[in-house]
């Protein structure tokens, strides 16, 4: 029996349902940075960054396509390419040994199981919340009219395609019956009546919600499913959104403790040998936000929302002054530390839709430690 093979393409695919690209910043540039989507994977070196000695290490163990959460190209503009700066020899080494590049990085920040989730677990948070909503799920209402015994078949289509979701509750509908009237013209096949007669027929009207981005679908399922030959249907716009994601997480601690030892765990946890703090280091904390990587911006609405500490990244001086000032103490976990922790969890994400899938191939983690910063007694 032949394996099929796999491609860059269908990696993509799955990380697509891992971390979708729509929920990404506008300014952001996850996705493919180097590579052909046509080309086979057989080995995968998931990583944080794609930086020379990561390279270096696809290159020893064979890999055809390194993942990581930091895009290759994110804040530089490329006028030209070549081998004699830092990052055209990184892109000639790339291409020359056929190793694709791909990241996913402030969709896998906001996606549910990303960076902020995985720091939100390994902080011992329960009860997590988003911290500022960044994306809502579009809505629309699908009404369509069923001869009467037909409706549990055109229901059960339309909301296998997606449709009737609405928070934990699948199969949301609403029926009301009527009669419709139809009058079938030359050329035409009725499941009812026949041509040239006004037919009156008992009826349901079956109405359900459905994300905008499922509507074809559903549509789709549900004329297939409909016994008409002319099914009659609207689409209506909605005000309420669905469901939602966004960026940083709120959560708490199963008991207040001492800020100092929150951060003490912290410290183990990450494997830090330091850890830069803001704040009293005795005042109580039960409730936390976080951002991973470089998150400052958000502790005033952390603040806000009643957090005693706040954990990211990168924080400047006045930042810290102004951490001071609201109130909420701060642990910089540094930025590496923060997010690396995604890098197993890609791992196993992709080695079980490989297994899943039946795909041959291998995915591992990188062993290169990134952590730029050290500290000395």
């Amino acid at each position: 029996m032949s394996v099929k093979a796999v491609r860059v393409k269908d990696i993509m695919g799955v990380m697509e349902e891992i971390a979708p690209k729509k929920l990404a910043e506008n300014w952001d540039k996850p996705g493919l940075a180097i590579g052909d989507p046509e080309r086979e994977v057989k080995k995968i070196l998931v990583a944080l960054d794609v930086i020379d000695p990561v390279v270096e290490e696809a290159k020893r163990i064979g890999a055809d396509m390194i993942v990581t959460h930091h895009p290759m190209l994110l804040f530089r503009k490329i006028e030209s390419i070549t081998a004699d700066t830092l990052l055209g020899k990184r892109i000639f080494n790339l291409i020359q040994n056929n190793i694709a590049a791909f990241s996913a990085h402030t969709n896998l920040d906001v996606a549910a199981g990303g960076t902020n989730d995985v720091l939100a677990e390994l902080a011992g948070l329960k009860n997590i919340e988003i911290l500022e909503e960044t994306w809502a799920e579009s809505l629309k209402k699908i009404v369509v009219y069923v001869p009467a015994g037909y409706e549990q078949a055109v229901r059960d289509a339309m909301c296998g395609a997606g449709a009737g979701h609405i928070g934990a509750y699948s199969h949301c509908t609403f029926g009301a019956a009527g009669k419709g009237t139809f009058l079938p013209l030359e050329g035409t096949n009725p499941f009812f009546g026949e041509q040239g007669r006004l037919e009156t027929a008992d009826e349901i009207r079956l109405e359900t919600i459905v994300p905008a981005e499922k509507v074809h679908a559903v549509v789709q399922a549900m004329l297939a499913a409909h016994p008409y030959e002319e099914a009659a249907y609207d689409i209506y716009p909605v005000e309420q959104t669905g469901k939602k994601e966004g960026i940083g997480r709120i959560g708490e601690l199963p008991q207040a403790i001492p800020f100092r030892d929150f951060a003490k765990q912290l410290k183990e946890r990450l494997g830090l040998d330091a850890i830069r703090l803001v704040g009293d280091g005795e005042n109580p904390v039960k409730r936390v936000g976080l951002c991973t990587g470089t998150g400052v911006e958000f502790v005033s609405l952390a603040a806000a929302k009643g957090c005693d500490a706040y954990l990211t990244a990168d924080i400047k001086y006045h930042e810290a002054q102004k951490a001071v000032e609201l109130g909420i103490a701060v642990a910089d976990v540094t930025h590496y530390a923060s997010e690396v922790l995604i890098v197993p969890v890609l791992q196993e994400k992709l080695q079980a839709a490989a297994k899943e899938n039946g795909w041959n191939i291998e995915v591992v983690c990188s062993a290169v430690d990134g952590q730029t910063f050290w500290t000395i007694e």
